[in-house]
């Protein structure tokens, strides 16, 4: 540490000897700390106390050798001057780190990683342009979804409005009807309405108005019938193309043509034998009638299914007995082996085709064989 003072002239006062530190290293100083090396001289040279005029021109007359001996950089060099307007005080804190900004959610994995190396201005600037993307996507979204709203509503309305008028015209017709009859009764032939057009014409324009509009009204009732029924069409096709697809899955051996065919061929037969016609069968497959589960056919249905499916479980429950040991050829078979080897093969036709034919047929071969003695199969 040395000092750097200045010999007093003639009427100034005592110079102020102001530190000066070293600096350790020659490196270029940043902003930062050339300021904070500023103002640590500035409180250095606050802190030294001012001496008296006498004791200065002593020390003045003391330091000239010092000061010839001093370099002449030394002497050049102007002292420290405080500038105007500040106050010395501690440096400020470092201001505190703030918070990571977090990537957008929407962003993929990798877009996220990328975030992480932009700069913070670029980073605010993005997540505040997708969160105002966001903001408006769900504004868009529920406008969307309060205009869908209005609308079922509006379709609802229709919907109830059209099918009250729907409901009402027969009753519309009816009173029509009703209202002719009782007063045009003594019409009820053409030659009724032409004497009538000649003896009466002003009531026989009254009887015309009551028939336009009864025959209005017939066609307005006709059109809500075709209507209706091509909505019914509709609805049944859509339904028809489903169930036939979930029946597919069911059974995935249906997917080959030929193995349908074979199918509906003897489905057709088993309908057939339980009463229904060929003329029922088609209007029943299409959706033009309908069949209720109380027919006595469907009812008969049921019960061959549910009876084919318990000899169904009874075979499976057989076929998990331990069979008979295998014969070398030429020994002799044991004592009921062909009535074993065609329950068995009957048990085989049953668990493939689940026919409550195959099923009758099994039942009689095992009593048969238990009336024989022999082992079952």
């Amino acid at each position: 540490m040395s000092e750097v003072s200045v010999a007093p002239g003639v009427g100034e006062a005592a110079p102020i000897a102001l530190p000066v530190s070293t600096p350790a290293n020659t490196s270029p100083l940043s902003s930062r700390e050339a300021a904070d090396a500023l103002i640590k001289r500035r409180l250095d040279a606050a802190k030294s106390p001012v001496k008296p005029a006498e004791d200065s021109a002593s020390e003045g007359a003391a330091a000239e050798p010092d000061q010839e001996s001093a370099s002449p950089e030394a002497d050049a060099a102007p002292p420290a001057e405080e500038a105007p307007g500040e106050d010395v005080g501690e440096p400020e804190p470092e201001a505190e780190k703030l918070p990571p900004i977090e990537a957008p959610r929407s962003w993929t994995k990798d877009e996220q990683e990328r975030f992480k190396t932009y700069p913070r201005e670029l980073q605010a600037y993005l997540s505040e342009r997708e969160q105002e993307r966001d903001r408006d996507l769900r504004r868009r979204q529920n406008e969307a979804a309060d205009a869908r709203k209005a609308v079922d509503a509006e379709r609802e309305q229709a919907v109830n409005a059209r099918q009250q008028y729907e409901t009402a015209l027969p009753a519309l017709l009816a009173t029509l009807q009703q209202t002719q009859a009782g007063e045009f009764s003594d019409i009820k032939s053409m030659e009724d309405v032409n004497r009538l057009s000649k003896d009466d014409p002003f009531r026989y324009l009254q009887w015309r108005a009551k028939q336009d509009e009864i025959a209005a009204v017939n066609a307005e009732i006709g059109k809500v019938q075709e209507r209706q029924k091509t909505e019914h069409l509709e609805r049944w096709s859509q339904f028809a193309k489903r169930q036939d697809e979930l029946f597919v899955e069911k059974n995935p051996e249906l997917k080959e043509k030929e193995t349908a065919q074979k199918y509906e061929k003897l489905a057709v037969g088993v309908l057939v034998n339980l009463g229904f016609t060929e003329q029922e069968l088609n209007p029943l497959w299409t959706g033009q009638t309908s069949l209720s589960l109380r027919d006595h056919r469907v009812q008969s249905l049921i019960l061959n299914a549910v009876k084919s499916a318990e000899a169904k479980k009874t075979v499976e429950k057989a076929v998990a007995k331990t069979l008979p040991p295998v014969q070398r050829p030429g020994t002799a078979q044991p004592r009921g082996a062909a009535q074993v080897e065609q329950i068995q093969k009957l048990s085989r036709n049953l668990t493939e085709s689940g026919s409550l034919r195959d099923a009758v047929a099994l039942r009689r071969a095992r009593l048969a064989a238990n009336a024989r003695g022999a082992p079952k199969g």
